[in-house]
């Protein structure tokens, strides 16, 4: 029998159900080259001892992090070793070495909460594992928050709430924290300050030639907002400059209804994203569920930059429809992102993501029900062993204006931008057997999507993808306005292609 979770958002509630059983995996045993066993060996010769993992000789450490990812998918790729370094020094000795090899690839994992296979993993190649280079520190001095990319949002948000501060950060606590601000960031704070990475002022980075080098926003423009939402292309980021927040109590968490509050919810939802502008502390994620057994239900996941909601306008609307679980309260922002992403460390699942960008249609308030009704259609032949979810995300207008005030973002958003949604298609099931059918329905949905947009839309717009929720066969940068620039500045920082032909990712 199988179990499932019903998932919102990145998220299957605990309250609802158990988490899945797989059963134990094969272990295939890598054939790594003499090449990559000779950059693992000089790469161990130049750390500290205990920081390259073998899979012979540190079994334990090695699988320890070879577990460490979210989607049971990347679980059983075997990287020849497994490098965790401590200091930007340890990275620019990796990196130096694998210079040195050309035919060995390798992969930089931050918190593993990407399920795309290739993007953080390897194998047979170097894993660079950056467990050991979590958390943050708030520099009363300089006003600002040093950020390091690994472990999770839960770290860092811990780390900054003593100093009365936060920085625009994930949603759940348990996602990764360096290919999140690489990849742009969406936030609960994204409407009072834009996406995380417009925060970014400064990254100390290990560039291709394995030199330790700060960019600051003020001095390198170009490539700061090259790197505010591009991935990992530039180089590997050891730490990131942000601007930080004063946090104070928030209000928030999720409520369940069942699918007899479509109309209003979808009602609220679109009146919600008409009124983006007008009170930026609320933040709301509507997750539609499509789960086995014909279930249907929604997530929405609240926050309110305050101790207590507002009685009216559009948020307030969404908060007086009956729901079947309410775990919404008045909480600290730390407890807030802990409790959204705890549910999710019992997933046990191989998990996709797709992502599309919608415009914000005023007359049409039926959209969302005509994306819901087709998503289920396409995943209806799946509906006994996997589970799907659409969340739509909305992303008003002004933050386009706070990326336009920071400098800009990779992204291109822009002030004088109109509203839009960002959709993510999740899908998760048990076993590889129903990955090529799991994988296709999220991708026959954009495509659907892409016949459909210019129907609903008379006038062409700017619809970029957004990377942190995308698949890795989603050409992302391809639908940046600026993509010949950047790929410019990434082939003058990267000459030889170290990362853009032997690193994972979405690439120029």
């Amino acid at each position: 029998m199988m179990i499932f979770i019903i998932a919102p958002f990145r998220v299957l509630a605990a309250a609802l159900t158990l988490c899945l059983l797989l059963p134990p995996a094969v272990v295939v045993l890598a054939t790594p080259t003499s090449s990559t066993l000779q950059a693992c060996s000089e790469i161990a010769a130049l750390l500290p001892p205990k920081q390259v993992y073998h899979p012979q000789q540190d079994l334990i450490q090695y699988n320890q992090e070879r577990q460490s990812y979210w989607s049971t998918a990347l679980r059983s790729v075997r990287p020849a070793c497994i490098v965790v370094p401590q200091s930007a020094e340890h990275v620019s000795a990796a990196v130096r070495v694998l210079g040195r090899f050309p035919g060995v690839d390798f992969a930089v994992r931050s918190g593993g909460h990407d399920p795309n296979v290739g993007h953080a993993t390897v194998d047979d190649g170097v894993l660079i594992a950056m467990t050991d280079m979590a958390g943050a520190r708030y520099d009363a001095a300089s006003g600002l928050a040093y950020v390091k990319p690994g472990g999770e949002w839960n770290d860092v948000i811990g780390d900054l709430a003593p100093s009365g501060v936060t920085v625009v950060g994930g949603r759940l606590g348990l996602v990764g924290v360096g290919g999140y601000l690489l990849q742009g960031g969406i936030s609960f704070l994204s409407a009072q300050y834009g996406l995380a990475a417009d925060s970014i002022v400064g990254w100390e980075t290990v560039v291709a030639n394995g030199s330790i080098i700060n960019i600051d926003a003020a001095q390198h423009p170009d490539i700061a907002v090259a790197m505010r939402g591009s991935g990992s292309q530039f180089g590997i980021v050891t730490e990131f400059k942000v601007r930080p927040h004063p946090i104070g109590k928030v209000w928030g968490g999720v409520r369940v209804y069942s699918a007899a509050m479509d109309d209003d919810l979808y009602a609220a939802l679109h009146g919600f994203v008409s009124a983006g502008a007008a009170d930026p502390k609320a933040a709301v994620i509507h997750s539609t569920i499509i789960a086995p057994a014909g279930v249907e239900v929604h997530f929405i996941f609240y926050f309110y930059d305050g101790p207590e909601p507002p009685s009216e306008g559009p948020f307030a609307e969404y908060l007086k429809i009956p729901a079947l679980l309410d775990a919404t309260w008045t909480r600290t922002y730390a407890d807030l992102l802990k409790s959204n992403g705890e549910s999710a460390r019992l997933l046990n699942a191989r998990v996709s993501f797709r992502t599309y960008t919608i415009p914000f249609i005023p007359s049409n308030p039926s959209i969302y029900t005509a994306i819901r009704d087709k998503y289920t259609e396409l995943a209806s032949p799946l509906r006994a062993s996997a589970q799907f979810s659409v969340d739509f995300q909305p992303l008003p207008s002004i933050v386009g204006a706070s990326s336009d005030a920071a400098g800009g973002n990779a992204m291109g958003l822009r002030g004088s931008d109109p509203d839009r949604l960002i959709l993510e298609f999740q899908g998760s099931w048990t076993t590889s057997l129903d990955d090529a059918k799991g994988y296709a329905v999220s991708r026959a949905m954009t495509e659907w999507l892409d016949e459909m947009v210019p129907v609903w839309l008379a006038e062409e717009r700017y619809l970029p993808l957004f990377m942190n929720d995308a698949a890795g066969d989603q050409n992302v940068t391809g639908s940046y306005r600026d993509y010949a620039r950047f790929s410019e500045l990434q082939r003058g920082m990267d000459p030889r292609g170290m990362f853009a032909r032997r690193l994972g990712g979405f690439k120029y």
